[in-house]
């Protein structure tokens, strides 16, 4: 899902003509896609808020975007760090929420259907679903992506 959520990420920002900077001191816009599966990732986020300190003293215009799977705990401790934190499944949101003269809008005001940027031309992350209705107690999935959501098969094989 990370794979999918950064290609649908990247898409997003290139609509709305954003281009990908060679290293994060060139950055006027830092967007991490998190992952709170794994206590690990979230360890490497907080790791970085220093850096991003750093940057914010050479850059004034750079902003800081959080979004993917957050828990709610590690959501209230980022917004101190973060300008906006995100629900991936609001990503259709942000072009209006980062340039309020963007027009064009999103394909779809539903994530699953952003034409994501593949990286390869020869693999693609197709995600068939979103969310879970299962509550497991050692999984975050459906805190942080909400109810199972469902793709249409033709949409999928297309």
């Amino acid at each position: 899902m990370n794979q999918s959520d950064s290609e649908r990420i990247a898409a997003v920002l290139d609509s709305i003509g954003w281009e990908k900077s060679k290293n994060q001191k060139e950055a006027d816009l830092i967007l991490v896609n998190a992952c709170s599966v794994r206590q690990t990732a979230i360890d490497r986020i907080w790791g970085q808020t220093k850096n991003f300190a750093k940057l914010r003293e050479k850059n004034k215009k750079l902003k800081t975007i959080l979004t993917g799977c957050v828990l709610s705990k590690d959501k209230n401790k980022f917004r101190k760090i973060f300008d906006l934190i995100l629900d991936i499944k609001d990503l259709p949101k942000l072009p209006g929420i980062i340039n309020a003269q963007y027009k064009k809008g999103v394909p779809s005001e539903n994530y699953l259907k952003i034409k994501p940027n593949y990286q390869s031309s020869f693999v693609a992350y197709v995600p068939i679903m979103t969310g879970c209705n299962n509550f497991c107690s050692f999984c975050v999935v459906p805190y942080t992506r909400g109810q199972e959501t469902s793709r249409e098969t033709k949409e999928i094989l297309s």
